[in-house]
């Protein structure tokens, strides 16, 4: 009887253990797949794809280090946004993109407090270190599903990164947005490099309060407000980067309030509906701009 019995508890552990993602079924590993062919630690389908690739984020934040590596080439629709947590890799093959749904209720809007709304890659304040997000494609899907949106009015942000100490964003392609492709803010050691930013709804990249960035080697394309925004920045670079306008947007750089300690170098201006480098009611100690090119 008692042989019955431990046979009939080792069975159903067996069969407890198979309903498990591989990676959580054995030994902590340092990389998590996610696919769309059923070959990932999670799998998803093309639908609510948030979901499985949130359960890979968990997954991450509880087990430091971790690295969620999005398999290629395959297109994932997000209706929720993607929670990034602390010593954190998400990164994605060659043809990763990551697509914001159709049909979805706004996220954020004018009046709202965008640093507390929805997007796409999302980090909540003061929620975590050390974080690099790499090699993916960020489709915010305007002109496919959100035509109606007015540019630039707070809605559906590609990536919103608060109080993070230690961000690096690297190699990513930030597209067809309806507001910005990054903003972060309260953060430390900020790094954005080699990364491309085609068609946002307002500003490429948007650090406010932040200690410590430096945007470099990137491409940009305005369509609406500026390249790249410093307000309220201690110890920032903006360097090697090249920024032009389709039809609008504004400035290459734009500049404002309390600015300490920024080097601006080594870009290329052209074609911009607005300045190269914009001060917006700036206030700044030691900002030295040398060695840009505009045409």
């Amino acid at each position: 009887m008692l042989k019955r019995q431990l046979g009939i508890i080792f069975l159903v552990t067996c069969l407890n253990l198979t309903t498990v993602p591989p990676v959580l079924g054995g030994h902590d590993s340092k990389v998590v797949t996610v696919a769309g062919d059923g070959s990932g630690d999670f799998n998803c389908d093309g639908n609510n794809d948030h979901v499985q690739i949130n359960q890979a984020l968990d997954y991450a934040a509880n087990h430091p280090g971790t690295t969620v590596h999005l398999k290629g080439p395959f297109t994932y629709f997000i209706g929720e946004s993607l929670l990034i947590g602390s010593n954190t890799v998400l990164e994605g093959d060659s043809g990763v993109t990551i697509k914001l749904a159709p049909g979805l209720p706004i996220w954020g809007g004018p009046g709202s407090e965008i640093s507390d709304s929805k997007a796409m890659l999302m980090i909540r304040g003061n929620s975590a270190a050390d974080v690099t997000i790499r090699s993916l494609t960020v489709d915010g899907s305007q002109s496919d599903y959100y035509p109606g949106i007015r540019l630039g009015t707070s809605c559906y942000n590609m990536a919103t990164l608060v109080g993070v100490n230690g961000l690096t964003i690297e190699s990513c392609l930030f597209k067809n947005g309806c507001n910005d492709a990054v903003l972060t803010s309260e953060s430390s050691n900020v790094l954005v490099d080699s990364v491309t930013v085609n068609y946002p709804g307002h500003a490429g990249v948007y650090a406010y309060d932040v200690k410590k960035i430096t945007v470099k080697n990137c491409k940009f394309i305005n369509r609406s407000n500026s390249s790249t925004r410093f307000d309220t920045v201690t110890n920032g670079v903006f360097a090697n980067n090249y920024c032009t306008s389709y039809g609008f947007g504004y400035a290459g750089l734009q500049l404002e309030d309390k600015l300490t300690n920024i080097k601006v170098f080594g870009n290329k201006f052209h074609k911009l509906a607005g300045p190269a480098i914009a001060h917006e009611n700036s206030k700044g100690t030691n900002i030295n701009i040398f060695d840009n090119k505009i045409s």
